[in-house]
Order: C-alpha cells, then sequence, then structure tokens
C-alpha cells in the first residue's frame, strides 16, 4: 500500500502544481490523466447504493473507485476534495460510502474497506512576501478503514498490515 500510496501523493503534487486554484471537477479529471498513465485502474463516478439498515436509500457517485494494482491488495474508495484543509464532513461522507460499500451486493464494491481522503489545498499563496508552503501541505491524503462496524484512520505503515 505504501507504494501505491506514493505514487498518488507525486500524482496529486504534479497535479496542484499546475491547477492550483481550481475547481474539484478538474482535479478529478487531471487524475483520471495521471491514473491512465500510471495504469491504475479506475472507475470514476462509479455509483454506489446507499443504506438504511438493509434497505437502499439511493446512489451516489464516487469519485474514484481503485481496484487492485501495485500493492494494493484490495479495492480502494478515493474521495477529493479542494478545501483549506479536511474536516469532519469530509470524513463522514468516506464513512458513510465504507459502510454501504459493505452492504453491496457487487463482489467489487462489497470488499471495499479503505478510503482515502485527497485534499488540495484552496488556499494558495500568491504572496512573495509570504514563507512558501511545504509541498505535503498543498495536498492532504488520510486513509481511513471500516470495518467490523468501526471507522477508525490508519496510517501508510498500517496499511500493509491491514490488506
Amino acid at each position: 500500500m505504501k507504494k501505491f500510496n506514493d505514487i498518488v501523493c507525486k500524482i496529486a503534487n504534479k497535479i496542484y502544481s499546475q491547477l492550483s486554484g481550481f475547481e474539484e471537477k478538474y482535479y478529478q479529471s487531471a487524475l483520471g490523466i495521471e491514473f491512465r498513465k500510471k495504469k491504475i485502474d479506475f472507475m470514476r463516478e462509479a455509483g454506489l447504493e446507499l443504506f438504511y439498515e438493509n434497505y437502499p436509500l439511493g446512489l451516489h457517485e464516487l469519485d474514484f473507485l481503485i481496484t487492485p494494482c501495485y500493492d494494493l491488495k484490495k479495492p480502494l474508495i478515493i474521495e477529493t476534495k479542494v478545501a483549506s484543509s479536511i474536516i469532519d464532513s469530509h470524513r463522514q461522507q468516506l464513512k458513510n460510502y465504507l459502510r454501504s460499500a459493505a452492504k453491496n451486493k457487487n463482489v467489487i464494491i462489497k470488499n471495499i474497506e479503505i478510503g482515502m481522503l485527497l485534499n488540495f489545498n484552496n488556499s494558495e499563496n500568491i504572496a512573495k512576501s509570504i514563507k512558501k508552503k511545504k509541498e505535503n501541505q498543498n495536498v492532504e491524503i488520510e486513509f481511513w478503514e471500516y470495518k467490523n462496524n468501526k471507522f477508525s484512520q490508519i496510517s501508510i505503515n498500517n496499511l500493509s498490515n491491514s490488506n
């Protein structure tokens, strides 16, 4: 999983350097282009049924559904954001997707336990007199796992153990 994360970090920073200040849809399009270049198999805006108990409530489109590649052993959801930082409402959205994924009948979707929040910072420093942000502050990545009805943040080091 670390190799996959490293690739996504490089891609995200490359995209940020060219698109900072743009809308989320442009970052998503650029991610799709870069994923194709890196031969990362994905579905963009894949449908996910949302559930209450075991009853479908509606359909939501995932930003990205990534199938196993590199050292990623299970499918993964990537939820992209353009904000000053990742906030709890972003995490809650991902939690809802992961919770619903387990209740889906689709073989690929029901095996998803891990999601990635990928935030492109929208607070670009334009003034030259202000210290430049470090590269890792331009793009934030968090990994979350929903397993045994528990939602928890996991680090890259723990990811290789959980897959």
